[in-house]
């Protein structure tokens, strides 16, 4: 192949893997290094005396929800919410497995009551790492509780057909004994009485939260950052092999 700006069509493409493999990388360590402020978190119990944007861990209650938001599976009257339907499907191995393939997250503002009095959590929270639910299992040929019904009709982008639920006609026997479609309706919740951390920068008015968890810090830094490590894996491979084509 010719020479191209003076490199070779090895090169070319161990120049493209580069780019490819320094953008996945920039992004999840990005990633990585947000999720790790539960650790770097100054651990308090009180936000009184601290300047805004100070990076604090606050663990305690919850009460005092301001407009409690209504879960959409169960019904509970929650602060703190995460939801997600997930679909069994088959992986790239051909084995079925579960994929998330709708999912939200809502937060109102809460108080949370401390050791030594209360700090309020003001904003909406950006991660929720909480313990998770199932509210239902429905088989692709069964109807879901009603409350479950009126979700899929009511609320926009919520997931309907898809082929795993009614596959063509000659797989479908194997797609029903394999449970292919069957769907999983999950919420992560905190209600008025559950004990969390809240990990975030003091604002004027409160705290505004980066996440909510009932984990310990070490726990949901794993959570949080566990999709983006294995970016920082793919990405830092990516980059070594393309340095290597740069330079035979």
């Amino acid at each position: 192949m010719a020479l191209l700006l003076g490199l070779s069509g090895i090169q070319l493409f161990g120049l493209g893997l580069g780019v490819a493999g320094l953008l996945v990388l920039t992004v999840s360590v990005r990633y990585v290094w947000r999720a790790t402020a539960v650790l770097r978190a100054q651990d308090v119990d009180s936000i009184d005396s601290l300047d805004s944007g100070t990076l604090v861990r606050v663990s305690g209650t919850i009460e005092s929800i301001e407009d409690p938001i209504t879960t959409p599976f169960s019904g509970t009257d929650c602060a703190v919410l995460r939801y997600g339907i997930e679909e069994r499907r088959l992986s790239p191995y051909l084995l079925p497995w579960f994929v998330t393939i709708h999912e939200r997250t809502a937060a109102h503002p809460f108080t949370l009551r401390t050791a030594t009095g209360t700090v309020a959590v003001v904003e909406a929270v950006r991660t929720v790492t909480l313990e998770k639910k199932v509210v239902a299992t429905v088989g692709a040929d069964e109807e879901p509780p009603e409350r479950i019904a009126d979700f899929q009709r009511s609320v926009s982008g919520a997931p309907g057909w898809t082929i795993w639920r009614d596959p063509p006609q000659p797989f479908r026997r194997l797609a029903r004994t394999l449970s292919l479609g069957r769907r999983r309706y999950l919420e992560q919740r905190a209600i008025e009485s559950d004990r969390v951390t809240a990990v975030g920068r003091v604002a004027e008015d409160g705290l505004d939260p980066i996440v909510v968890s009932d984990r310990s810090p070490t726990d949901t830094l794993v959570r949080m950052a566990k999709t983006s490590l294995a970016g920082v894996l793919i990405g830092g491979g990516t980059l070594s092999l393309a340095i290597l084509l740069l330079v035979i």
